[in-house]
């Protein structure tokens, strides 16, 4: 997946499927539990606000975006050292439970609407589970880096 194209769904200048076309097999399962995600960085910095991922809850609740496919720009986001927020707790949050669906909220429909609701405030978004450390008995669940693709020279 491009940054560009995510920045550019932002923007309105690209489409949900587009970014879902771009998104598709960037996901690459390199172990049981381990992924890489292939991502192409952009060159500037770029902020992200709610009302944009309120446009993504859109894409996959109209069915343009892949809801599964969250998970890819939630982790994206994350490695990003392009994309910001204003570290507002409630953005932050959506990202990390986006990036990670295995521990937060599955990606469904229905879960969807619920961070919709989160990010518009019609809804109260609960308090974060507190992180810990795994116990014995307990399986870690999966494991995603990035890698790093290079630039393709015809992107401005």
């Amino acid at each position: 997946m491009r940054e560009i194209i995510l920045r550019d769904f932002f923007l309105g200048r690209t489409t949900p499927e587009a970014l879902a076309k771009d998104t598709f097999g960037s996901v690459k399962q390199i172990g049981p539990i381990k992924f890489s995600v292939e991502i192409e960085d952009m060159d500037e910095e770029f902020s992200v606000t709610r009302e944009m991922l309120v446009s993504l809850c859109d894409a996959v609740l109209s069915g343009q975006f892949p809801s599964h496919e969250l998970s890819t720009i939630g982790f994206a986001l994350q490695a990003s050292d392009r994309f910001t927020w204003d570290g507002e707790d409630l953005t932050g949050r959506v990202i990390d439970d986006w990036g990670s669906p295995e521990i937060n909220y599955a990606l469904t429909l229905e879960n969807v609407q619920m961070f919709r609701n989160w990010l518009l405030g019609l809804q109260p978004c609960p308090p974060e589970p507190q992180p810990g450390l795994l116990s014995k008995g307990e399986r870690l669940i999966v494991v995603r880096q990035k890698r790093f693709l290079p630039r393709q020279q015809n992107d401005k």
